[in-house]
């Protein structure tokens, strides 16, 4: 009996430990940023401008636009949980050069040299303040929003909030909620969310972008899943599933089947 009541606590000390962590730590979790110096600069052979916005509350963003002598439109492009834009500007750039669309990319705050406060509904306007950036350069039936994983998140927000022609969604989960009760199952996860983006909420009010959503069948952090469940609630008048066979979380561009699905989202 004595031993039971020891294992009990242990099992309890372990879940409160586990509990103060998820909470005290979720941020470094969900936002695996990188700084980059406020002089830091950007190596890129295509054309671009460097781009710093000033959000309501002061807090200043960078961002990235890459040019094409004649753009078929421009994609704004919401990236990953890691990185900054040193990196995730070379993907921009590729997009750009790949289908001739301008790109604008831009970094979370706390990533780069991106600076501000976090806080969920901050870091969606966010996202609303380079919308309406693009939106200044071309119009609304020209603007393909295209979220990454956790830039998901801020694409959903961005097609409820206004009306870009195309969505697309990769490997993005349907709410952090449902990926911390998958990792921490026996954990209060609801209370304890800072961040309790969700993507499933906002694919059931977007109907006039066209929605497209891949994954990979084999990802290892977001399960398949939950792209199905994201398809059955898309309320879009228009919209496709890719799923990319052998494929896991960030190995998609190794995949043929990757870029053919983005060849016909994009149109080559």
């Amino acid at each position: 009996m004595q031993k039971l009541k020891v294992v009990r606590l242990g099992f309890i000390t372990l879940l409160i430990a586990l509990t103060g962590m998820l909470y005290f730590f979720q941020e470094r979790l969900l936002f695996r940023s990188v700084r980059l110096p406020q002089d830091y600069a950007y190596q890129f052979t295509t054309s671009y401008e460097e781009l710093f916005l000033t959000a309501t509350d002061g807090a200043v963003l960078n961002g990235l636009h890459f040019k094409q002598p004649k753009p078929k439109g421009v994609i704004l492009y919401c990236h990953g949980n890691a990185g900054a834009l040193d990196v995730w500007g070379k993907w921009a750039q590729e997009l750009s050069n790949r289908y001739n669309y301008d790109v604008v990319v831009w970094d979370y705050r706390g990533y780069g040299k991106s600076i501000g406060k976090r806080r969920q509904a901050l870091m969606l306007a966010d996202g609303v303040l380079f919308y309406d950036y693009c939106k200044g350069h071309f119009k609304e039936k020209n603007i393909i929003v295209f979220g990454r994983s956790l830039g998901g998140f801020f694409a959903t927000h961005l097609a409820v909030a206004r009306q870009p022609h195309k969505l697309i969604l990769e490997s993005t989960p349907t709410s952090v909620l449902d990926v911390a009760h998958e990792q921490y199952p026996l954990l209060p996860t609801k209370l304890l969310l800072k961040f309790p983006f969700q993507n499933h909420r906002n694919i059931e009010l977007i109907k006039n972008s066209s929605t497209y959503i891949i994954h990979g069948k084999e990802d290892d952090l977001v399960p398949y899943e939950h792209q199905n469940t994201l398809y059955r609630l898309s309320a879009a008048k228009f919209k496709k599933a890719f799923s990319i066979e052998q494929a896991n979380h960030n190995n998609l561009a190794e995949f043929e089947s990757y870029f053919q699905a983005l060849d016909e989202i994009f149109e080559k």
